[in-house]
């Protein structure tokens, strides 16, 4: 999504009785569940290194330094409207937020505290202005706050929001210059980030199913990658994820809530954060090591013997592993499939 011309939503003239349109329908919207007098819901969660977080890094360094000379307050919310980062140009504005309840930790979607930039932004997933007295709290009616969602670049749903909060009387174009600056060098930093990710993730699931026939799902703790749909049914990538994480990097084996066991591989030895491709139906035992041990032998294979080699594979896939089925679909004897899967290193399938 680009913004350069977003900002041409932020002064519409349609109003209700002298109230902008937008502004109108988010007071209908907070009337609903919110009280006349807020109050924020402040969730004390542990630090954590946000995904989103860390697309905004760079970009986050390069805004507070434009806004150094101004009193502007900067925050990231997540796709729920609570506030993961915050940062603020003077001290006095800081101390004023902080009266306001408005800190790291806060809820800011509109059922639970009424009209505000971020709230507005998640509400409409497009770029947002509230101004003063358009603020539901009154202790913000001398805030202006600008707010734009930022939207992931596969799913196309809202990730967070970027939100810019200067003074009423100190409003000026850098406030919205620095927003779309702060928007769209996220969204770059995030999609060039989640290509990087993405590409670590297939290279790696294609290392394994090359290496086996059996079912392979490979994950992270945002993404799943499987060889078709099927595969994927009932199967609780969060929770398996959780699973995953608490076991570690250097773990070999998972025993799943349903008591099936699966092999695990994960991309980097030392993190497991990066993801891991689970192998299911492996021999526990003497074997396990299989996967790595014929690594080397498809990586030297030429391009005629890979193809014939995935074929098998996928025959296999497809059988469960019935080497007399996979045989009359390859339409050779089993003898030979047994000569083929010695020479791809798939013996011991």
């Amino acid at each position: 999504m680009t913004y350069s011309s977003s900002w041409e939503r932020f002064v519409e003239t349609e109003s209700v009785n002298g109230v902008r349109l937008p502004i109108a329908a988010s007071w209908a919207r907070s009337a609903e569940s919110n009280p006349l007098e807020p109050s924020i819901e402040v969730h004390s969660e542990p630090d954590r290194d946000d995904v989103l977080l860390r697309a905004a890094r760079g970009v986050l360094d390069g805004v507070e330094e434009a806004l150094s000379n101004t009193t502007t307050w900067v925050s990231l919310a997540d796709s729920k409207g609570i506030v993961i980062y915050e940062w603020s140009s003077t001290s006095s504005l800081r101390h004023r937020l902080d009266n306001a309840s408005v800190a790291k930790g806060a809820l800011l979607e509109e059922h639970a505290v009424g009209t505000n930039g971020v709230g507005l932004a998640l509400a409409t997933r497009s770029p947002s202005r509230v101004n003063g007295a358009e603020h539901l709290n009154p202790a913000w009616h001398d805030l202006v706050c600008v707010a734009a969602p930022l939207i992931h670049p596969l799913s196309r749903e809202v990730i967070g929001i970027a939100n810019i909060t200067a003074l009423v009387a100190e409003e000026n174009q850098h406030v919205k210059i620095a927003l779309n600056s702060l928007t769209s060098g996220i969204q770059d930093s995030f999609a060039s980030g989640l290509r990087t990710r993405h590409q670590r993730l297939l290279d790696a699931h294609l290392r394994v199913t090359r290496a086996t026939p059996l079912m392979v799902i490979t994950l992270d703790g945002q993404t799943m990658i499987a060889e078709n749909s099927r595969e994927l049914a009932g199967f609780d990538r969060d929770m398996i994820w959780s699973l995953i994480e608490r076991t570690g990097a250097s773990a070999t084996q998972l025993t799943l809530p349903s008591g099936q066991r699966v092999r695990l591989f994960p991309i980097d030895q030392t993190d497991i954060s990066a993801g891991c491709s689970l192998v299911f139906g492996a021999p526990i035992g003497s074997h396990t090591d299989r996967v790595r041990m014929h690594d080397a032998k498809w990586r030297s294979l030429g391009p005629i013997e890979q193809s014939e080699r995935d074929v098998i594979i996928s025959v296999l896939r497809e059988v469960e592993g019935n080497k007399s089925i996979a045989a009359d679909r390859l339409q050779i004897s089993r003898g030979t499939l047994y000569e083929r899967l010695r020479r791809y290193g798939l013996e011991e399938v």
